[in-house]
């Protein structure tokens, strides 16, 4: 556990005198103060948007339930003092979510039959980021399906697929994405049956299904090294 230091002592003053004094001294309740603190903190990095709520809970001296609490109610109170495109947002939580830690977690939280049925367990602790999250799960027609635990969520591999698509991440050419699975899985029947093809008449739809089989395949099996070679495929900023 370190110390909360802030990286920009001078911006965080500002910014918390410029906002208790904007609608008059005192004017803001001890729970606007303790969230407006809160979120200038992670805005400032000294608490870290992808740290674990018992980690900032002991740094802060506090219950995890508490940072939990502060996390979810700070961005209903201070969104705007957060400026983040989507496409930024969904790239940070998707780094910080798709870790081998995290997936590794994520799997007590989700039934044998679910994975079986190709859903991988993904935690999000930070509120704000599991609504963003949700919210661009809804976006792609899906939905976010939860067992045991409200952190995790339980995606079909096909819904990463769309993600990744939709934002622009994987981007619908066949012979990239041909050439990375023959490099991960290349005893596997799906890229035998991509190899035999023709080159010039292979269509997105085939490297897709490939691609989406064996992520189902995986997740049933619970591979996380061949697992996370795809999820790089389809999420290429993601941590190696």
């Amino acid at each position: 556990m370190h110390a909360i230091e802030l990286r920009d002592p001078a911006a965080f003053g500002n910014e918390f005198l410029r906002l208790t004094l904007l609608q008059g001294f005192q004017s803001l309740t001890k729970r606007d103060l303790e969230l407006l603190i809160f979120v200038l903190l992670e805005r400032d990095g000294a608490i870290g948007r992808g740290e674990g709520n018992a980690a900032v809970a002991a740094r802060l001296r506090v219950t995890p339930a508490k940072v939990k609490a502060l996390r979810r109610d700070g961005y209903a109170r201070w969104r705007a003092l957060v400026h983040e495109e989507n496409a930024d947002a969904m790239r940070r939580i998707l780094s910080t979510v798709l870790t081998e830690v995290n997936l590794r977690a994520g799997v007590r939280h989700v039934s044998a039959a679910s994975r079986k049925d190709g859903f991988l367990a993904i935690r999000v602790e930070h509120p704000d980021d599991a609504q963003r999250f949700e919210q661009a799960i809804l976006d792609v027609d899906a939905l976010p399906v939860y067992e045991r635990n409200r952190e995790v969520v339980a995606v079909r591999f096909d819904t990463l697929l769309k993600l990744g698509e939709t934002w622009g991440w994987l981007q619908p050419d066949p012979q990239p994405v041909v050439r990375e699975l023959k490099k991960l899985a290349p005893a596997a029947e799906e890229v035998a049956d991509l190899l035999k093809k023709d080159v010039g008449k292979l269509r997105w739809e085939d490297a897709r299904n490939a691609l989406n089989s064996l992520g189902a395949k995986a997740i049933a099996s619970t591979a996380e090294g061949g697992l996370k070679g795809l999820l790089k495929i389809v999420f290429p900023f993601i941590p190696g």
